[in-house]
């Protein structure tokens, strides 16, 4: 082994190390609630879920091709923003997400009113062809509680095969995968 003359490429190198491991440390930190997450939808989320399979991009790229899997986005709808003033229009930008999915937005909320919770028993059984055993991927954006919850939910209900897909959107077009525009599933959420 040569030893660099300078020690700016090994301590890059060492620095560019101790980042990822703390990084990685940091993700992996983060503990599952016992129940559903009831902080901020936005921050670190486990790199876990009890009892459901997590997957990364590839896997779900191969899962998409072999078909036979329903692919709901968590994703909430865009709300304007708090400090934007009254008399200034304001459009949101168009919801993308994995082309097939099943946009539905106010699932992965903690505490659901009894209308929305039947409403997404009802879509998933729906959905499923009333099958336990269908494979269903949940996933919204990275960083993101909505679809960690939905998923936890689903498997409340009784589906065994749950998968989460905590890259996102963001994730799944960060690998060169094409996103589509989103129409939203009509829910009682978006009739209120």
């Amino acid at each position: 082994m040569q030893i660099p003359k300078s020690p700016l490429p090994l301590a890059i190198a060492l620095a560019v190390l101790a980042f990822a491991f703390l990084a990685g440390a940091t993700k992996a930190e983060v503990p599952e609630p016992p129940g559903y997450w009831t902080g901020p939808m936005h921050g670190d989320v486990p790199a876990t879920l009890s009892g459901a399979e997590v997957v990364r991009t590839e896997a779900l790229a191969e899962a998409i091709q072999n078909g036979k899997i329903v692919l709901i986005d968590a994703a909430s709808v865009p709300h304007r923003p708090d400090n934007l003033p009254s008399e200034t229009l304001w459009k949101p930008v168009p919801h993308e997400n994995i082309a097939g999915s099943i946009w539905i937005p106010g699932i992965g909320e903690a505490n659901l009113s009894a209308d929305i919770e039947a409403f997404f028993r009802a879509r998933l059984s729906t959905l499923s062809g009333n099958n336990l055993d269908h494979p269903i991927v949940f996933y919204c954006h990275p960083m993101c509680w909505a679809s960690w919850n939905a998923a936890k939910r689903a498997m409340s209900f009784g589906y065994r095969r749950v998968i989460w897909y905590p890259d996102g959107a963001e994730g799944w077009q960060a690998a060169g995968h094409p996103l589509a525009t989103a129409h939203q599933e009509p829910s009682v959420q978006s009739e209120k």
